[in-house]
């Protein structure tokens, strides 16, 4: 806010620790008619931008121990401040409700008497977890609110670099649609602002924790999911979701009594946060672990089936592989393959015919007899019969023909003879 008149300044505030103020660029004198050629001061500073000792007055106010840095330069005529962003990153600062959630992450956590370990801000690397947890047993959780889009595949591999540092990570997201979703172990709150989460009233996760429920397998349900139309009496497991308060969720996974849980379905992959009575009773009716190595109280054990055995393998596209795996394959070198060519001959040589064997002789043609030639017409003329007729005719569509050869005739059927008809010469 300008002090002097009262509006707006034009361009961005800055502001200067040497002075600790905000400078008005609008201003010759920065509105600070006290420090005389400050301007040139700092257009003169070559220090590295970290040490100008020029912060942006908005993230100073809403972030004091992680300030933004920026710097000053003129474009014609034009004084600017622009922040400092040495790389391109996604985010170049988190937002506020990134803050609080780590935040209440730390608060909760803390409250059960955990370990936590909070990133630094601005750290190397984005596959760090936000919030470092050592819960029961030394195991290690890693906090993740994940607000902006992330796609599945770079959410599957930070958490496989999680795991194999040894972390188990804990993705929170606020979008129902978020590609992450089922990639990897998940929970979900409503999209609330930063203030309601730094509040200490109860925020419900709607998602990503679900509950065991046993059906009964009778007359009185649907087919059996084992036999087909047929009950069998026994009880199968249904996961359904389950709401559960925040801080109680972030607890019971830091105590090791949520665990994560993979679910094979005709769908796909479902992964989510379950209790280890739930985990104890759906192995106990049927459901298989996927990791055999693992034991029934290794939390991360979590990839669970209900109806496939433990050497059966994935059907069709919906086989999942790790992602370290993949990876290590892809790097993996094979031997080569041998050769084919063999220096065998792919069909045998023709046999050689010696010079001074006698060619066969060729077996004439077949000779085909000729047709006999036919006669000219001729105007008048009969030229029924092989040898024309020869006698006075008319025209007919057949051709010249005479009154004993006429289209209509007896001449040519069997057995008919005519009265007029003399012997033939």
């Amino acid at each position: 806010m300008d002090n002097f008149d009262g509006e707006l300044p034009q361009r961005n505030p800055v502001f200067c620790s040497r002075i600790g103020a905000v400078l008005d660029l609008d201003r010759d004198d920065l509105g600070h008619p006290a420090h005389p050629g400050l301007w040139q001061q700092l257009l003169a500073d070559r220090r590295p931008v970290e040490r100008r000792g020029l912060y942006c007055p908005d993230c100073l106010e809403n972030r004091p121990d992680r300030p933004e840095w920026m710097y000053v330069y003129e474009r014609g005529g034009l004084r600017i401040a622009a922040h400092h962003n040495p790389v391109r990153r996604h985010h170049c600062f988190e937002s506020d409700t990134h803050q609080a959630y780590r935040e209440r992450y730390v608060r909760a956590a803390e409250a059960d008497g955990h370990r936590v370990e909070v990133a630094a801000a601005g750290g190397p690397g984005r596959r760090r977890p936000e919030v470092l947890v050592t819960g029961a047993g030394g195991r290690r959780y890693g906090f993740r609110p994940q607000l902006s889009y992330l796609a599945a595949g770079t959410a599957r591999e930070r958490d496989a670099a999680a795991h194999a540092a040894g972390i188990t990570g804990v993705w929170h997201t606020v979008d129902a649609g978020a590609p992450l979703i089922d990639a990897v172990h998940w929970t979900r709150t409503d999209n609330l602002p930063a203030a309601a989460i730094r509040d200490s009233r109860d925020l419900l996760v709607r998602g990503g924790v679900r509950a065991l429920t046993l059906e009964r397998c009778d007359r009185t349900s649907a087919s059996c999911r084992s036999r087909g139309s047929v009950n069998c009496s026994h009880h199968h497991p249904r996961w359904d979701p389950m709401g559960r308060q925040f801080d109680d969720l972030v607890r019971d996974i830091a105590r090791g009594a949520y665990v994560p849980l993979t679910l094979r379905t005709g769908r796909g992959l479902h992964r989510f946060w379950a209790s280890t009575t739930d985990r104890d009773t759906f192995l106990a009716n049927g459901g298989v672990l996927a990791d055999h190595a693992a034991g029934p109280d290794d939390p991360d054990a979590g990839c669970a089936t209900g109806s496939h055995p433990p050497h059966a393998a994935p059907r069709g596209r919906r086989g999942v592989q790790c992602v370290l795996d993949r990876a290590e394959r892809r790097h993996r070198r094979y031997d080569a393959r041998p050769p084919r060519d063999t220096g065998e001959p792919l069909r045998p040589a023709p046999t050689a015919v010696p010079p001074t064997a006698v060619p066969p002789i060729a077996a004439p043609a077949p000779v085909r007899p000729e047709r006999p030639p036919v006669a000219p017409l001729r105007p008048g003329v009969c030229s029924a019969g092989t040898t024309p007729c020869g006698a006075e005719a008319r025209l007919y569509p057949g051709g010249w023909l005479c009154e004993r050869h006429r289209p209509g005739s007896d001449f040519g059927r069997p057995g008919v003879v005519r009265a007029d008809a003399g012997p033939e010469g």
